[in-house]
């Protein structure tokens, strides 16, 4: 037992008990911590998402990987079942085009792995498709078994319509 002490020496000591007495045996071995990186196959802008209530961040169109939120915790061994409710917001990713954001949920199967990884990669996919994928790495990495990362179209992003030119070049006579 550690004593109050009225200096500030005591403190590390109290707050290193603290932290390992948060952290038994028997929970290390029930749960593992992976931070979040998300991959959007889209050419929708994703504002924010979330995982099981966890904020994920944002994701412009075909575009992810590399930018992390930290933290989501998941079982250390993965059973038949395992699920993770994700809900996400969307609106354009067209330049110029301005839509009112849009709200999806879904329950989605955390794809199988053999051991705990570091990062819950979220691949969000054409048709309101999501894929969660624990791993400790990126897309494309070597073993990775689910999507490389986005790629963008050629021509992406598409110029936006030109309103004034088309109104102005519309009659001749009225220039």
């Amino acid at each position: 037992m550690i004593a109050y002490r009225s200096d500030c020496r005591a403190f590390p000591v109290a707050a290193l008990v603290a932290t390992l007495a948060a952290c038994t045996p028997a929970q290390e071995d029930q749960a593992a911590s992976a931070k979040i990186s998300p991959y959007n196959h889209t050419e929708d802008y994703i504002h924010q998402f979330y995982i099981n209530g966890q904020g994920g961040g944002n994701s412009y169109p075909y575009e992810g990987g590399g930018s992390f939120v930290c933290c989501i915790n998941y079982p250390r061994q993965w059973y038949p079942g395992l699920t993770a409710t994700v809900r996400w917001t969307t609106s354009s990713g067209i330049p110029g085009i301005r839509t009112e954001p849009v709200w999806h949920e879904k329950v989605v199967p955390i794809e199988r792995y053999e051991k705990p990884g570091t990062t819950l990669n979220v691949h969000f996919l054409p048709g309101g498709q999501v894929r969660l994928l624990i791993w400790s790495g990126s897309a494309g990495s070597k073993g990775y078994k689910g999507p490389d990362a986005p790629v963008k179209p050629e021509g992406w992003p598409p110029r936006p319509p030109k309103l004034l030119d088309t109104i102005e070049h519309a009659d001749p006579e009225q220039q």
